[in-house]
Parts: structure tokens; C-alpha cells; sequence
């Protein structure tokens, strides 16, 4: 008897995954701030996988993540994920074409539908800063953080998502403008990784270089996503 599949993911993605994956399969999202503190996003995915009630498949719905997989074992598990580095990747469709971005835009911040709803912009940001501190105290750190961008871009899996989400991201996009000078774009990205993804548990053997997959009483490392002559983006911010 196969074992089942579950699918552990950040919030992030719920629109672009959410929606394609099979009737009744389990699936926990995580909060989308874990990506600010790695470490305690690697405690919180063990936490997870530790609470399984049985050996189970688990796709996991994270690239690398500023190294916030590195470290966690797959116990009785068998682990699968996207071999990129940020999940802008899984947006964009692969890890080489976000190399390919990365290479031809650095100083590119980008922006999701996922990050709009859960307020994770500069706007708001800035916004929280001064309500924590005061409009100089939020200058100054928005300053410093966003300083080196030069390009604000908002990935959608489609068209719809896009035209749907442009009026929050123009509100960003405008902050950006007038603090950092950044310039607007939007791409359209594609669902094509997190179908294959989706389809990796009845191909295990055949995970070739889109994917990572870690099998019972394995670990994962950080080198399990390096590929020859890439060094590691910082994707979702490529200052």
C-alpha cells in the first residue's frame, strides 16, 4: 500500500497551488512571516513533519528560503522540494529562469499576490515603523533596507491575477517610486514547476534538476540545491 501525500507549503503560495491540488488531499500553510526568521521557519516545517501520524510523501511548498530548509529532517518521511533558492523561482517557472532574471535585473524586489494580502510590502512597512517608532525612525530603516533596489516587479501566474491585483500594487509601487526611485514592471510568470511538483510522488526516481528529494532519515543541505557555477540568490530581493 503506497503511503499518502501531504502537502506542507507556505501561505504564499495558496493561489498558485491551492487550486491544483487533488480533492481531499491534506495540506497545512504556513504563516508567510516564517520567511523572515529562517531559523524559526526550520523549527516551525519540523514541528510539522514531526506531528505526522504516519509515514507519508511530503511536498513542500518552500524553495530554499535564505537557508530556512537547511537542517531538516525527513525522519520517516519522504521529503520533495523545488530546487531554487526563493519561491520566486516557483512562480517564475523555474530556477533557471530566475537565474536568467537575476543575472539581467539585479536590484529587482518582488511582489506576489500572496505577499499583497499578507501586507508583506514596503508600504506597509513603513507604515508599521511609524506606528512602532516615528516618521524619522521609518525613514531611516526603510532607507536602508530598500536603498539598493531599482526595480519593483510584480509576478502573477496569469493575466487575471495580474489586472486583479494591480491597484494594491500600484499603491506600493508608488511609495517605491517616490522613496527609492524604483521603476514598475509586471511579469507574467507560469504554473509549470508546481505541476511537476504536484506529480512528483508517482515519479520519485526521475526528479532530474527541478527537484529535491529526500528520503527517510535524510537531511537536508544546502549543497542538494546548488547546481554547477550558480552561486545562491537572494532571490525574492536581489540586492
Amino acid at each position: 500500500m503506497s503511503q499518502p501525500t501531504i502537502v506542507l507549503s507556505c501561505n504564499v503560495l495558496r493561489n498558485l497551488l491551492g487550486q491544483r491540488l487533488p480533492p481531499g488531499m491534506p495540506v497545512t500553510w504556513m504563516d508567510i512571516a516564517l520567511h523572515n526568521t529562517p531559523k524559526k521557519l526550520a523549527a516551525a516545517l519540523q514541528q510539522q513533519l514531526d506531528a505526522l501520524p504516519e509515514p507519508s510523501t511530503v511536498i513542500v511548498g518552500y524553495g530554499l528560503c535564505g537557508s530556512g530548509l537547511v537542517g531538516l529532517k525527513a525522519g520517516v518521511h519522504t521529503l520533495i522540494i523545488p530546487r531554487t533558492h526563493d519561491c520566486v523561482a516557483i512562480f517564475i517557472g523555474s530556477q533557471q529562469r530566475f537565474v536568467q532574471r537575476f543575472v539581467a535585473n539585479a536590484g529587482t524586489y518582488y511582489l506576489t499576490k500572496g505577499w499583497l494580502d499578507a501586507k508583506d510590502e514596503p508600504l506597509t512597512e513603513y507604515r508599521d515603523y511609524v506606528e512602532q517608532f516615528d516618521e524619522e525612525t521609518a525613514d531611516y530603516l526603510v532607507e536602508m533596507k530598500y536603498r539598493h533596489y531599482r526595480v519593483l516587479c510584480m509576478v502573477g501566474f496569469s493575466q487575471e491575477e495580474l489586472d486583479g491585483c494591480r491597484t494594491d500594487a500600484m499603491k506600493v509601487a508608488e511609495f517605491c517610486k517616490q522613496r527609492f526611485g524604483m521603476e514598475y514592471e509586471e511579469i507574467v510568470g507560469t504554473s509549470e514547476l508546481i505541476e511537476a511538483l504536484l506529480a512528483m510522488p508517482n515519479r520519485l526516481d526521475s526528479g532530474g534538476e527541478e527537484f529535491v528529494v529526500v528520503r527517510p532519515g535524510g537531511e537536508i543541505a544546502l549543497e542538494m540545491f546548488l547546481r554547477a557555477g550558480e552561486g545562491v540568490p537572494q532571490g525574492r530581493k536581489e540586492a
